[in-house]
Formats: C-alpha cells, sequence, structure tokens
C-alpha cells in the first residue's frame, strides 16, 4: 500500500502540471509588478507563498496567500502591512523574508520575517530615512543571509544602488555601491541551492547601460562581469562541484535596444560568456527561472500583449529555444518563482483586469514534456520516444530521423540536475539509434526511484523528456 501511495504521489508530482488557478484579487494596479521583485516562493515541500500590493481606503498594503500542498488549496488573502512594492525570498530551512516599501513620501525599505506564513516579525526600517528608496529585492546565499539591493533617490537624476546584509532579523550593513544617472532597474541572484556566497546582481542606469558584477564576500570586494546596453537585466545562477570545469551555469538575460532577448551564457572562470540574441523584439516584458545546468531554464516574456513561457538549452544549440505555454488573456506583471531550485516546473504569477479590479492568477508548468510512444515535438529534426514510462526494469529509448548520420548522445540527470548516466545505443535501426537504462548511475549501482530528465542531442539539436523510475 505504501508503494502504491509513493506511485500515485510522484505521478501526480511529475504530470500533474496545474491549469491557471485564480488565487487573489486586487484594486491595485501594481499588485504584481516588478520583474525582479519575486511576488511568489516555494519550498521543496511544495507549499508556495506569494506577496502582492493591493489598495484599501485610498492607502497601498501588502497582502498574503498561501497554497498549502497537503491539502491542494490555496487560502484567502490576508492583510499583513502597510505599503507597496513586496519581494519575498526562502533560506535553506525555509524561513521567509519580506522586503518592501512603506508608504510615506521619503519612501523606506522595510523588513520582515516569518516561519510560517501566519506569524510575522514586526516591521523594521533597513535604509536611511532621509532618503526616497524604492525597487528592493532580495535573495538569500548558503550562509543564510539575506542580501538586499534598492535604489536611493538623491534628486531627479542621481540615484544610489544601496547594499544590506541581514543575519537573524539583524541589520548588519548597509553600503552605497554605487551612485548614477537614473538607475531604474535592478536584479539579484544567490546560488540556486545555496552551495556558496556568491553574490551576483544587475542594475540598469542612464537609461539604457547595464553592469553585472559578482562578490564572494558581501561586497566587501567586488568584481564588473559584463556590460550592455539594453533593459530588464535578469539573473539565474546555479552549478555542481561535480561538474565539469567547462559547463556553464550563469545565465544573465536582457533586451538589447531594439528590445531584443539577449541571452548571455559565463563559463567556469567567469572571463569567458557568449552573447545571443535567442528572440527578436520587441519583447516588452522578461523574467527568469531556475537554471538547470547543463540542460537549461525557463523564462518568461512578454510580446503584443501575450505571455510565453519559453525554455532555452544554450547557445551551443540549434534547436535554441521552446515555446512552452501562452497566455493571451490579457495578461500584466508576470512574476515567476526563482527558489526552491525545481528542475521539473515552473511556479507564476500574472495580473488581468476585470471591471474595475484585477485578477491575480497563478500557474504551474511543465519544463520537460514525458517521455512516451508518440514524440509530439516538431522542428527537431529527429523524433525521440521511450517505453514504459513509468518504468521498473528496464526503459527503452529510439532516437529516429531521416537522415541520422551522428550518433546521439544521451544523459540523464536527477531532480537537482547532477548527472547520472550516459547511455550508449543497444541497437542501430535503419533510421536511428534505440537505448536502453535499466535505472544505474554510472558506477552500477542502481538509483533511487523519482523522476528524471533524459536529454537527447543530434547534431546540435538538443530537447529533454521526463520519465519516473519505480520498484
Amino acid at each position: 500500500m505504501k508503494k502504491l501511495l509513493f506511485i500515485g504521489l510522484l505521478l501526480i508530482s511529475t504530470f500533474g502540471a496545474a491549469s491557471q488557478t485564480l488565487i487573489a484579487t486586487s484594486v491595485n494596479p501594481d499588485a504584481t509588478a516588478n520583474h525582479n521583485q519575486r511576488k511568489i516562493v516555494r519550498d521543496p515541500g511544495g507549499n508556495k507563498y506569494v506577496v502582492f500590493t493591493d489598495t484599501m481606503d485610498q492607502i497601498s498594503v501588502i497582502k498574503r496567500v498561501k497554497y498549502t500542498a497537503l491539502a491542494g488549496s490555496w487560502d484567502n488573502a490576508t492583510f499583513l502591512f502597510v505599503g507597496k512594492s513586496p519581494t519575498l525570498a526562502i533560506n535553506e530551512a525555509g524561513k521567509i523574508s519580506l522586503v518592501f516599501q512603506s508608504n510615506d513620501s521619503l519612501s523606506k525599505i522595510m523588513y520582515s520575517s516569518t516561519m510560517d506564513f501566519v506569524s510575522w516579525t514586526p516591521p523594521v526600517q533597513i535604509s536611511d530615512s532621509n532618503t526616497i528608496n524604492t525597487l528592493p529585492v532580495a535573495d538569500v546565499d548558503s550562509s543564510g543571509l539575506l542580501n538586499v539591493f534598492w535604489i536611493t533617490q538623491h534628486d531627479s537624476l542621481l540615484h544610489t544602488m544601496t547594499y544590506a546584509c541581514i543575519a537573524d532579523d539583524t541589520l548588519l550593513n548597509r553600503i552605497a555601491v554605487v551612485s548614477k544617472n537614473e538607475i531604474t532597474d535592478v536584479a539579484v541572484a544567490n546560488h540556486l541551492q545555496y552551495g556558496d556566497d556568491v553574490l551576483l546582481f544587475a542594475y540598469q542606469y542612464n537609461g539604457d547601460s547595464l553592469m553585472l558584477l559578482k562578490s564572494h564576500d558581501h561586497l566587501t570586494t567586488l568584481d564588473t562581469v559584463y556590460e550592455a546596453i539594453g533593459s530588464q537585466p535578469c539573473i539565474s545562477y546555479n552549478y555542481f562541484f561535480d561538474m565539469a570545469p567547462d559547463e556553464d551555469y550563469t545565465r544573465f538575460l536582457f533586451l538589447d535596444s531594439l528590445a531584443n532577448l539577449i541571452e548571455t551564457e559565463f563559463e567556469d572562470t567567469w572571463s569567458t560568456f557568449t552573447s545571443v540574441m535567442i528572440l527578436p523584439g520587441t519583447i516588452d516584458y522578461l523574467c527568469i527561472d531556475n537554471l538547470a545546468p547543463p540542460i537549461g531554464y525557463s523564462f518568461l516574456f512578454m510580446k503584443d500583449e501575450i505571455l510565453y513561457h519559453g525554455f532555452s538549452y544554450g547557445h551551443l544549440y540549434w534547436s535554441g529555444y521552446d515555446i512552452l505555454d501562452t497566455i493571451s488573456t490579457g495578461p500584466i506583471n508576470p512574476s515567476i518563482a526563482y527558489k526552491s531550485f525545481d528542475i521539473e516546473f515552473v511556479d507564476f504569477l500574472w495580473m488581468e483586469m476585470e471591471g474595475s479590479h484585477y485578477n491575480i492568477y497563478f500557474k504551474r508548468d511543465s519544463k520537460e514534456t514525458s517521455l512516451g510512444t508518440v514524440d509530439s515535438e516538431s522542428g527537431k529534426g529527429f523524433t525521440i520516444t521511450g517505453f514504459p514510462n513509468p518504468f521498473t526494469e528496464t526503459l527503452t529509448i529510439r532516437i529516429s530521423g531521416e537522415d541520422m548520420k551522428d550518433q546521439p548522445e544521451i544523459k540523464i540527470y536527477d531532480v537537482h540536475s547532477r548527472l547520472v548516466n550516459m547511455l550508449m545505443p543497444a541497437s542501430s535501426l535503419q533510421d536511428g539509434f534505440e537505448y536502453q537504462w535499466s535505472g544505474l548511475n554510472m558506477d552500477g549501482d542502481r538509483v533511487a526511484p523519482g523522476v528524471f530528465i533524459i536529454t537527447a542531442t543530434v547534431a546540435y539539436r538538443m530537447t529533454a523528456r521526463k520519465v519516473v523510475y519505480i520498484r
């Protein structure tokens, strides 16, 4: 009975990406605004946590709403604090930090935290009281330190990007990082699986100038990694210590001066990078999801009032990216969950106007389709099929194409994006190759039951599929 229950839960998790769900309403047009402010985070148990801005009695307020995985439902949105422009971050132990702006004319940056999303610490001010402060963004590193950036306005032109470090609800440090004319956007990313304390951040200034920087020591020292002309910087950072030294593990996305979507990949040394246009303009809005090296990552973008969920395999692959979902019902201000790391699913929000208010919707999308006996994807130049899925003994994978000259590369990854095995063909077919996997890793040991991602690469074209191993 326990095995059957496990299988059922696993199949629901793997194949049951949810349709869109109405989770709250707001009368504030900026309820989920600002593409780098994460309005949604999740924990490893599948619970999801959302904050947004509403208006009550002509005052901006912050509300919260939670999805409880065990119950399979969302609770009702409830009032949290007076304020606006909230953003969330979650640490490895599940502690959630909230950073937001106060409503007064000298807008202050406020901080609060919770372990259960119900009981919160009293908000404390972490910014200077004599300046206007806007657009806070935050993330957590492997030491459990909360890294917060925001824009401090000195006058109509001169702005400072301010950094604060918080530990155990105590402000440890606050410094002015850089002063520029017209800083308008800020992005931040720590390691997705709390693997180190590297801090990546970017900002946009002077209308169209971008800077990407990193620090290993909470800004005691600081290195410039990349400069560009563009807007809407986004960062995703992840890697594993057993990866090959030349594996890419950072993605920096932005829109160039023509609103084309540019993808920048960095190699292990950080001194080598490649920038390519992966989507032509005109893109209106952009945000990035978890990077699963070396498979790829999801991203959301708006174009012509349509919201797209894209998945990029990286610049090395001709297949480039896939469009996995579209929402064309008037979406506004999408926001994507950056943590906790999830190789299978992307969780995101958006708003839609209805009469005098805005509906806030949630959706969970699969990043990979399930391996099956029919390959529904087209345009790769090859097909990938497999059976049975789920499997208990042996999984058979077939790769076929009209002109299959190159032997496909088949790799298997676990849900932490770690390489499990590389397969050699078991036999040749008239138009391709057949592979078999018996649930063994590269050392010949049997893996634990669960979800696995299979990547197939043929002549620089790549695709990914998910399978379930049970026993």
